[in-house]
């Protein structure tokens, strides 16, 4: 067989009165190379299949772990899955974490935005130890699988267990960063966990920016050593991150009225993922390939668009996208179904390694006696919707510079999220990354000078500085050497081209020593988010370890009570 499915045909005039005619182009998942292989997970239910990017091979578990090891954690994380918490709804669990804190007495403050510090005296006998911060963000991506109709504003995710996996039912998990909330929590709430003084930080908004980081006032922060709990590889302490900045650019249009062939072009099927942890991977952007098909046949016969929209997040590279054109009552639209099969289909087979269930769907209303739709509708000007069409044909989009220090670690990128066209114009925002600072300020150079040259205006609502690697990092030499007596080996140090909070809240502390951890997930950011159990519960009791070391050994501790009354305290 082919490597596409096609069941084309062509599109036929109906003898029913106003008849809708759909075809569909898929990439089948036998076309697919070896090298891209489904998730290593238990098989998931028919209806929450599992199909989304290879999950990651779990380390070799050194000391062995069960689940109720980390049973607090996982509790936790059941409870604030309850809380509705997309960016931009962070209210309900900022207040949930405040009352937390006022119900065990714990010092804390919460700030406007809702932002959440607490504060955790030392364990007794850890008290000259220096304190050591712990920080995550409380707020999540939320995506939904195409088809559910899931009021994120109002619940959470339904949480679902596959084989050692933790997932969601037909949206975004959370874990990203919810995991690190239900391990500061699960560790505020232990009245037997060994620490030095502890300072959980608790950030709104991360996911649209970082607005909460930002936003909040560190200068009553004691601890000059971080862990954020915000990555997503065992095993990799990350020492280093991109700086971003959030771009809108929006294009006017003039509209009127015409009749017509309504024609609708969508786009789906794509894997999409995390804009810094997957925008490496070569992955079809769903805005971009529509704008290509309709641009394609823009070049040979004339449209109007009517509508046009892919993507709800610019840190997601968008999965699928839509719109409506409007033919002229006179064209042939068996040529257009031509030219758009055609086309479809050569950027179909270009994505087979990387999207393989890539389809594109084409449908039009055609009256019976064939001629135009007698009904009017608002379309965007010929030269409105010629000037959009090319606009995102030219647009970059994906890497544009790899880093020399790091082989196959992307160091300044862009990506187009979402896209809007409507009778107001064109909205397309971005999110643009770099580890050097000069190149995303080049980079937001180059998207105003684009946005000029069509007539377009570019506003840039929010940016954050690269976290730059040092060289000498006490604080990550003392956790490499806690991490190798624990698991018998290194972890590995790396750079990460997502966007982490600790460039930001390390400019706002002098001499605050950061290092980011966190237990295996995949898909984040997408449906298809899954969180590695048993990786959680290594991930856990490292960090339990960790902060034991740094308060003094346990023999030190134990002794510490005889010792005390020796000195009649």
């Amino acid at each position: 067989m082919n490597a596409l499915t096609s069941g084309f045909g062509k599109i036929r005039r109906k003898t029913a009165r106003a008849a809708r005619k759909t075809k569909k182009l898929i990439t089948t998942a036998a076309t697919a190379p070896a090298e891209t292989p489904a998730p290593a997970v238990a098989p998931a239910p028919a209806e929450t299949p599992v199909t989304a990017e290879a999950a990651p091979a779990a380390p070799a578990p050194a000391p062995l772990y069960t689940q109720a090891d980390a049973e607090a954690v996982f509790r936790w994380f059941r409870e604030i899955s309850k809380i509705p918490r997309g960016s931009g709804n962070t209210k309900g669990i900022s207040d949930y974490i405040a009352a937390f804190a006022a119900e065990r007495g714990l010092e804390y403050r919460q700030d406007e935005l809702g932002n959440v510090l607490i504060r955790k005296a030392a364990s007794k006998g850890a008290e000259q130890a220096p304190g050591i911060a712990l920080q995550g963000h409380i707020d999540m991506v939320c995506e939904q699988e195409n088809g559910r109709d899931i009021d994120m504003t109002a619940v959470g995710p339904m949480l679902m267990t596959e084989g050692d996996w933790l997932t969601a039912d037909g949206t975004t998990l959370g874990a990203d960063n919810g995991i690190a909330a239900a391990m500061m929590l699960a560790l505020l709430d232990d009245r037997e966990a060994v620490h030095p003084m502890l300072e959980c930080i608790f950030t709104v908004d991360e996911e649209i920016g970082l607005l909460g980081a930002d936003f909040m006032d560190l200068s009553d922060l004691q601890s000059r050593q971080m862990m954020n709990l915000d990555s997503e590889q065992e095993g990799v302490f990350t020492a280093g991150c991109a700086g971003g900045a959030e771009v809108h650019v929006t294009i006017p249009v003039k509209t009127s009225h015409h009749t017509g062939i309504p024609v609708d072009v969508t786009v789906s099927g794509l894997l999409g993922g995390h804009s810094g942890e997957m925008i490496g991977r070569g992955r079809a952007n769903a805005d971009l390939v529509l704008a290509r098909i309709l641009y394609s046949l823009l070049e040979e016969m004339s449209f109007r668009l009517i509508s046009m929209q892919g993507g709800n997040k610019d840190n997601a590279i968008p999965r699928s996208a839509q719109a409506r054109i409007l033919l002229p009552a006179d064209s042939d639209p068996d040529k257009a179904q031509q030219i758009l099969e055609e086309h479809a289909a050569k950027i179909a087979a270009e994505y087979s390694r990387t999207d393989r269930e890539l389809s594109v769907e084409i449908s039009a209303e055609i009256p019976a006696d064939g001629s135009a739709p007698a009904d009017k509708c608002t379309a965007i000007g010929r030269g409105s919707t010629r000037r959009i069409l090319q606009y995102l044909v030219v647009t970059p989009d994906g890497v544009l510079e790899y880093d020399p220090s790091f082989p196959g670690l992307p160091q300044t990128s862009l990506n187009l999220g979402v896209l809007r066209v409507d009778e107001k114009g064109m909205t397309a925002i971005y999110l643009l990354r770099s580890s050097v600072n000069s190149q995303r300020e080049a980079l937001e150079q180059k998207i105003r000078a684009l946005a000029a040259a069509f007539e377009a205006k570019m506003v840039v609502k929010s940016a954050y500085p690269a976290w730059e690697f040092l060289t000498e990092s006490p604080f990550r030499d003392r956790l490499i050497l806690e991490y190798e007596r624990q698991n018998g080996e290194k972890p590995s140090v790396k750079m990460t081209h997502g966007g982490l909070e600790c460039g930001i809240l390390s400019a706002k502390v002098e001499g605050l020593d950061c290092i980011s951890l966190g237990p295996d997930m995949y898909g984040v950011h997408t449906p298809e988010e899954h969180l590695s159990i048993p990786s959680t519960v290594r991930v856990w009791n490292f960090l339990k370890g960790a902060l034991q070391t740094f308060a003094g050994t346990a023999a030190e501790h134990e002794a510490e009570p005889e010792a005390e009354a020796s000195a009649g305290r």
